[in-house]
């Protein structure tokens, strides 16, 4: 057997292995009764530790020795010795008992931080809190960096990326969006919100959440819809993606936007077939970067399902489920689908405050990396923050510093992309309109597959085989330039609040 052929073998039996982690964990998810947690849980964890072992194991590392220097790879092969390699360097360089100490501290500081929060005691929190970063410090540490530790961490995530470039991008964009959401809370006419609000029966919002991924094409025999408090996608493996969702019975919003958000994810996943090669058992049909699959979940769920022509299409299709819908204008639904304003939940906020969010989670990330931030001070330096950045201040540290679960999870490192994924949903979408110069009425028509064919072709068929930087100079030719998000979304934002 050639390297090439012995690798790919490798690589498929760590596929199959993540396929069955895969499955049983959406299973505890949707459907697993709780009394099958600890063994479920040991299951996984027995999995998990083989996937480690042959991800980490000499076996590979020769392999991928020998095909780094080998000329006539395809594109897909060179995506997959490319990045299988530097995860396997990555792993090499961490001692195996520092993984065990910290799973277990993680493990630990998730059920606190999950009393605590319920509690609203930050104290209780705070010594768990710290074991973490004092984990992702020496993380970094072992996987190397030049500049500040953050980069090491970011690489897990945003390839490419690193803590200065992140400044550059942030600064001009809070510049932007800071003054202009002060322009909309204080001039601006705030849309009616009312017409998503009511009682909305649970089974029917789910047959809308059914008809809306119908809409944007997901392809329900290659994958499937359930409830779960959080939700998520998850892919099980060749031609099984999966979607999750959850639902309001008063708030119609939170079921459908969160569903065409899912299905965002999902499209991309499904619409890795590259041609000769299967990304799948390749290793690198988790796509390019975190950041730009959020960018495929959110061009689904803001630039897509919260635009107007989307809604010229949409409105009659909600009111085959929900009649008092019957005599709704599309405009009236539009602009409901459109309120910005302040918010203390980073997961609730809208297209003009959610990077603010995600500007001040960095900016106490990266303290607390390179020791300038002191675990201690977290509840102030977070209202204030907030403050500084929406100009609003939480009641409690439970909608305030404790709301989200990365820290506890010690996933630092991880946040910057979701505001990476609007910046790059933005600038794509420049590009596809100039391609695409009839697109809103398309879409306002039902006729979807200019739209999607196009995200198909340019995103979704090359999944991991590019780093985010290159593709995203291959697909609108530039680089990342956050201008397109803030003429996107102030142009947008002008037009509904009638400044």
């Amino acid at each position: 057997m050639d390297t090439l052929t012995a690798y790919r073998s490798h690589l498929l039996e760590m596929a199959k292995l993540g396929s069955a982690i895969s499955l049983l964990g959406w299973d505890q998810h949707a459907h697993m009764p709780k009394k099958g947690v600890a063994f479920r849980s040991q299951v996984i964890g027995k999995l998990t530790k083989m996937m480690f072992e042959l991800s980490v194991g000499d076996e590979l590392g020769s392999y991928l020795s020998e095909l780094e220097s080998k000329p006539d790879l395809s594109e897909a092969e060179a995506g997959s010795v490319r990045r299988i390699g530097e995860t396997y360097r990555r792993r090499r360089a961490v001692p195996p008992e520092f993984i065990e100490e910290q799973t277990v501290a993680r493990s630990q500081a998730q059920s606190a931080w999950a009393k605590a929060r319920a509690d609203n005691d930050f104290s209780a929190f705070e010594p768990h809190l710290q074991k973490m970063v004092d984990f992702a410090r020496r993380l970094a540490d072992y996987y190397g960096y030049e500049d500040h530790p953050y980069d090491a961490l970011l690489r897990d995530f945003e390839p490419g990326m690193t803590c200065a470039e992140l400044k550059t991008i942030i600064g001009p964009l809070r510049d932007d969006l800071v003054p202009f959401l002060k322009r909309l809370t204080q001039d601006g006419t705030k849309p009616d919100a009312s017409p998503f609000r009511g009682s909305f029966d649970l089974e029917t919002q789910r047959r809308l959440a059914r008809r809306a991924l119908e809409v944007i094409d997901y392809d329900f025999e290659a994958g499937g819809l359930a409830d779960v408090p959080h939700p998520f996608t998850t892919t099980i493996g060749q031609g099984d993606v999966r979607v999750t969702n959850r639902y309001s019975e008063e708030l119609l919003g939170p079921g459908l936007f969160a569903a065409l958000h899912e299905g965002g994810h999902a499209l991309y996943n499904q619409g890795m077939q590259n041609e000769g090669d299967d990304l799948f058992t390749l290793g690198i049909a988790q796509g390019a970067s975190n950041g730009i699959h959020e960018s495929q979940s959110r061009m689904i769920e803001n630039q897509l399902g919260r635009s107007r022509p989307f809604w010229k299409h949409f409105a009659p299709i909600l009111a085959e489920y929900f009649p008092q819908f019957a005599d709704a204008d599309p405009e009236t639904l539009y602009r409901a689908a459109n309120v910005a304003e302040p918010s203390l939940i980073r997961v609730e906020a809208d297209e003009v405050t959610y990077n603010l969010h995600i500007m001040l989670r960095f900016e106490i990330e990266t303290g607390l990396m390179d020791g300038s931030i002191a675990v201690s001070d977290l509840p102030r330096l977070w209202n204030e923050a907030m403050e500084r950045y929406l100009g609003i201040v939480p009641p409690d540290d439970a909608v305030g510093v404790m709301q989200d679960v990365h820290w506890s999870m010690g996933a630092f490192g991880y946040f910057p992309s979701y505001m990476l994924g609007n910046l790059y949903a933005a600038q794509m979408l420049t590009t596809l309109r100039e391609q695409v110069p009839d697109l809103d009425e398309q879409i306002a028509s039902g006729d979807l597959k200019p739209f999607l064919g196009w995200l198909r072709s340019n995103v979704h068929k090359v999944g991991g085989i590019h780093e985010p930087k290159e593709l995203i100079e291959r697909i609108t030719g530039e680089t990342l330039d956050a201008s397109h998000f803030v003429r996107y979304v102030t142009t947008k934002y002008t037009d509904i609040y009638k400044l």
